[in-house]
């Protein structure tokens, strides 16, 4: 599929993480310092941010969201619709988006909606707010997306417990009419591998019970229970390396945009080998390929909004960039924009 916007922006993007630091010496009863060492070396990640207990995913959206409202002049009362992207949402029932509307004293005359969808969910979430604010008038969407992946995985299950950070991004979405600003978006879904990243129990496929809480150990000793994140990660990494690069290609072939002419590539931080190897296959110049895993770790679908603020003085000019996210569904998408007219802002610790 294949999408394209004239004349909508990105306004303003502002993103924040929590100020507790786990670094690798945290995992020492798993991992010996040679594997440590190699997982640094391969995987990338040096340190990842790990909400404290009681601080949700809503927690951190609330505060990226109101940062951006303190740093950019913006008038609350033009915003129409929110929409919320997590995996890790408050509640079942109500949607987080709802409870996000009253605690930012947004007005009741708006469109709130949740989106379920992992990494490539900035991807997904942004064209659904450029495709709302293309029917609305000067009006504005605001898009938060946050995770804590943290209370999600078992701290003794190998292939997961090193991997994920915590984190959220706020983003302000205006129809401007400018005649310069092009978007181009294409997506792709495989639901045939959808248990490759799954949370086995509690929904209403498999309701919680109380063997859902039971540990099991696989053939690799890692231990988990079915309310923990499962990953399959060879037949991800295969994914990845399979798919996301031709999906790139795929997308600057359909609208006839010149490889070079990309200023950077802005990919979902899952591993610091895949993002070298999609941007190799590419034949991207590595000075392109912009990396942030070793600060924050995966962190789902805020991965993108962080490092587009890690390098925020670097898009001041107005080639394009192309964002890829990639990951559970599995589902992977790409955006081709500019950012030279938004305001970016630090990361900042909550």
């Amino acid at each position: 599929m294949f999408q394209e916007f004239n004349g909508v922006e990105i306004l303003a993007i502002s993103a924040c993480v929590p100020k507790k630091r786990i670094d690798n010496s945290y995992f020492g009863d798993l991992f010996n310092e040679k594997e440590k060492r190699n997982f640094e070396k391969t995987v990338g990640i040096i340190e990842r941010r790990w909400a404290e207990h009681g601080v949700t995913a809503s927690d951190l959206g609330f505060q990226a969201a109101f940062n951006l409202f303190q740093d950019f002049e913006v008038d609350i009362n033009e915003i129409d619709c929110l929409i919320f992207l997590s995996q890790t949402p408050d509640y079942k029932i109500p949607f987080t988006s709802n409870i996000l509307q009253e605690r930012l004293g947004l007005k009741k005359q708006m469109l709130c909606l949740d989106i379920n969808a992992g990494c490539s969910g900035f991807i997904q979430g942004l064209s659904l707010c450029f495709a709302i604010s293309k029917s609305l008038n000067k009006k504005k969407v605001l898009f938060i997306v946050a995770e804590t992946l943290s209370k999600i995985i078992s701290l003794n299950d190998r292939s997961t417990t090193m991997l994920f950070g915590d984190g959220g991004a706020a983003i302000l979405v205006e129809f401007t009419g400018n005649d310069d600003s092009k978007t181009f978006f294409n997506f792709n879904s495989d639901g045939s591998n959808a248990d490759a990243i799954m949370i086995p129990d509690g929904g209403y496929r498999n309701e919680v019970s109380a063997e859902s809480l039971n540990d099991s150990t696989d053939e690799k000793f890692n231990v988990k229970n079915r309310l923990n994140l499962f990953m399959d990660g060879p037949r991800v990494f295969d994914f990845t390396l399979r798919e996301v690069a031709p999906s790139i290609e795929s997308l600057l072939l359909y609208y006839k945009i010149n490889k070079e002419n990309i200023q950077a590539f802005l990919l979902h931080q899952s591993n610091q080998f895949i993002v070298k190897q999609i941007g190799a296959m590419l034949g991207v110049n590595s000075e392109k390929l912009y990396i942030n895993i070793n600060e924050f770790g995966n962190t789902s679908g805020v991965s993108i909004p962080l490092l587009i603020c890690s390098n925020r003085e670097k898009f001041i000019n107005d080639n394009f960039v192309c964002l890829s996210g990639y990951g559970s569904g599995l589902n992977w998408g790409n955006c081709i924009l500019k950012l030279n007219n938004t305001k970016i802002f630090t990361i900042k610790e909550v």
